[in-house]
Formats: C-alpha cells, sequence, structure tokens
C-alpha cells in the first residue's frame, strides 16, 4: 500500500417520521475518475489543514451536503477500509443529528443526496449480487444494497454492512 491516500466519510443519522433512524447518502457528480456518479458518504481526502480524520469527515459533510458541525455529534467510528482502485484508505464516523438536516448539496462536488430509513435494509432492501457497467465495455457483478432508487455498493456497501451488523443488535 505505497502512497496511500487518508480519507474520511461521516454516516449521518437522523430521526425521521415517527423517529425511526435515517442514513445519508450521497450521489457524486460524474467527473474522471474511479469513483465518479457513485453513491458514497459525504467524505474525503486529508487537507494539510485538518488536524485529524474526525476534522476531515467533519469538513467534508460540511462541503458537500452543507451540514455544520454544531448540527451533529460525532458518536463513534467504524473499521478503517483500504480502496484498492483509488488507494485511499477511509475511517468513516458515525454521527447523529437531533433532527432532519437541511442539507445544500455541493454544485461541484455533489448530484444528489438522499436519506433511507435503517429500517429499509432489514427488511425491503436486502443484500444482493448486482451487475455494472465497466471498463471497456465489459460488466462485472457486485455485492452491493439497492435503497432509495440507487445501488449502494463498493467501498459504501462495506461501511454500511459493518454499520447494519452493529444496529442489528438494536433492530
Amino acid at each position: 500500500m505505497t502512497g496511500v491516500r487518508l480519507s474520511s466519510v461521516l454516516l449521518i443519522l437522523f430521526p425521521g417520521k415517527d423517529g425511526e433512524a435515517m442514513i445519508t447518502f450521497i450521489r457524486k457528480k460524474e467527473y474522471d475518475g474511479v469513483h465518479s456518479g457513485q453513491v458514497a458518504f459525504p467524505g474525503g481526502k486529508v487537507e494539510p489543514e485538518d488536524k485529524d480524520l474526525e476534522e476531515t469527515a467533519l469538513r467534508e459533510a460540511e462541503e458537500e451536503v452543507g451540514i455544520k458541525r454544531d448540527e451533529i455529534m460525532v458518536i463513534g467510528m467504524l473499521t478503517d477500509l483500504y480502496v484498492p482502485p483509488s488507494n485511499y484508505l477511509i475511517r468513516p464516523y458515525v454521527a447523529v443529528a437531533s433532527e432532519a438536516p437541511i442539507y445544500i448539496p455541493s454544485s461541484e462536488e455533489v448530484d444528489l443526496i438522499f436519506s433511507v430509513p435503517v429500517s429499509d435494509f432489514f427488511s425491503i432492501y436486502t443484500a444482493s449480487n448486482y451487475t455494472i457497467p465497466y471498463k471497456n465495455g465489459l460488466t462485472i457483478e457486485v455485492p452491493g444494497y439497492f435503497a432509495g432508487g440507487h445501488l449502494i455498493w463498493g467501498a459504501t456497501a462495506m461501511i454500511l454492512s459493518e454499520l447494519l451488523e452493529i444496529a442489528k443488535k438494536w433492530h
């Protein structure tokens, strides 16, 4: 893992209708890169001004979805995840908001912001394998979730899977 790029993401949870836990995702804008157009959690690479990876996650969430640091509380972190195609080591942080945030998508980075009830991943949206387009007109089969009308796969699905394993204890 030479030249690994450090990054972090923020899994934002908040109470939806009837108090059920909601989780927020973004769909990245199309760009010339390996994660173009993918569903993700708000986040990104470490910048020199970031004091630590939690600071990176909070800064990136503010930049990408407009959520202010004083509107959320970081409650923990999940397992670091290495992503070979982009050479990123991602540290996922979990944060909660006391009410539904008012999101403002970054016009440069975010195509869409959407939230899904966490309980949906236990009932309607089950993990499955999906065929996606790959390089040179080829397709590959990937594990993932289909939620909110979007395919969640790759690093985002892996991070989500860990959160869901923890949430099963309370579901």
